[in-house]
């Protein structure tokens, strides 16, 4: 009886001690000292990590994420290229702060004022740009906000380059802007993780070479982009990205008080990220799930979501379960038509619920099948009436 006790004593110790080991095993989320911080996972869109995320901040140069974004825009729609020239104004030579040096009527690329703003920061190349693109500076900034718009993102701006401290961003808008930015333009990135960039204004006898300000693309494993911004009423800002075993993150930190903190921070939240999260693809839990659709030339259609990536602490994976609200639809039916909601639950909690789509194109049926369907239809309503 003895031994049976120490062992029935035992597992009650293990089943008290185990929990708190494997919540040991999750690390506590970093201390930030900035004013707003977020960490997003790229591949969901879930945010991992928030302070003040809401808070509106002013961005500084931040704001030449949107400027690369609206220019890469026009050139994936075909009105600019990146071979296009632009001439410089003088209003573009008398701009104060970063610049890539240009001079008064030098001819430029659209791809070297690109890589000015993305490497140097260049409020030059970014007045050269908005100009050769829009016409002027103010057509520009309405496209920048027209975009923002478009996007549902709390984004405002007054000009293309960030010296005023008017623009006005959040952590998490400029999260889900970087988000978006590198969805449609994923070849954006070999801008941003330039080390450095060299420029010969017309008047030099060899070329500036400017460093990049982002310090982590020299110091952190997978790092390549975003961008730096500073102004005094702004503080340190720093969109930081990497990219670790096919994973990427996204950290924002906005008004730290240095560029060695803004660096550090970002660097911390993206390890906490790395560390502390799996991706969890629920797709294979919709495989065979389907739903009716009256008058089709099918009677079921599959289902999937828009994004079936989603993020869950380490070691929990197992734990993801689906439940499904889904409708009856009628033919004809496109491929992503909302048929229903999807729960996702981890560990039995609710985290997360997304529309449900279908799979598939379903064309209209025969009018055989609608007399059909048609007939079913009114047989089981008058079934189901109350009486």
């Amino acid at each position: 009886m003895k031994h049976w006790f120490k062992a029935l004593i035992f597992c009650l110790i293990l089943l008290l001690v185990l929990p708190s080991t494997i919540l040991a095993q999750q690390e506590p989320a970093p201390e930030i000292s900035a004013r707003a911080a977020v960490l997003m996972d790229y591949q969901s869109g879930q945010i991992l990590f928030a302070k003040n995320g809401d808070q509106p901040h002013v961005p500084a140069s931040l704001v030449k994420i949107m400027t690369m974004y609206v220019a890469l825009d026009q050139i994936k729609a075909g009105r600019a290229s990146l071979s296009d020239t632009a001439v410089v104004s003088e209003r573009a030579w008398r701009m104060i702060g970063s610049r890539m040096f240009l001079e008064p009527e030098e001819v430029v690329t659209i791809e070297q004022l690109l890589t000015g703003i993305a490497v140097v920061s260049g409020n030059d190349a970014c007045v050269v740009l908005a100009e050769a693109l829009a016409g002027s500076e103010a057509a520009f900034v309405q496209m920048m906000n027209e975009k923002a718009e478009a996007l549902g993102l709390p984004l405002s701006f007054v000009d293309p380059h960030g010296l005023s401290a008017d623009n006005v961003v959040t952590a998490e808008g400029v999260a889900r802007l970087v988000r978006a930015y590198l969805t449609d333009h994923p070849d954006a990135i070999r801008f941003h993780q330039q080390l450095s960039f060299s420029y010969q204004p017309r008047s030099a006898k060899t070329p500036i070479v400017q460093n990049n300000r982002n310090g982590l693309l020299r110091t952190f494993e997978g790092a390549d982009g975003l961008k730096t911004g500073h102004l005094e009423a702004a503080g340190y800002n720093l969109v930081a990205t990497a990219v670790q075993n096919n994973r990427r993150l996204i950290a924002v930190v906005l008004g730290s008080s240095s560029e060695a903190k803004r660096e550090e921070e970002a660097a911390a939240l993206l390890t906490y990220g790395y560390r502390n999260f799996d991706l969890v693809n629920i797709a294979p839990l919709l495989n065979d799930k389907t739903t009716r659709v009256y008058k089709g030339s099918k009677s079921q259609v599959g289902l999937m979501v828009a994004e079936p990536i989603i993020a869950v602490p380490k070691g929990v994976g197992a734990t993801v379960s689906v439940g499904l609200q889904t409708k009856e639809v009628e033919a004809p039916v496109a491929k992503g038509t909302p048929v229903g909601v999807l729960s996702i639950y981890l560990q039995e909690e609710l985290v997360k619920q997304v529309p449900l789509l279908a799979a598939e194109e379903v064309e209209r049926g025969s009018w055989l099948k609608i007399m059909w369907d048609n007939a079913t239809r009114f047989f089981r309503d008058l079934i189901r009436k109350p009486r």
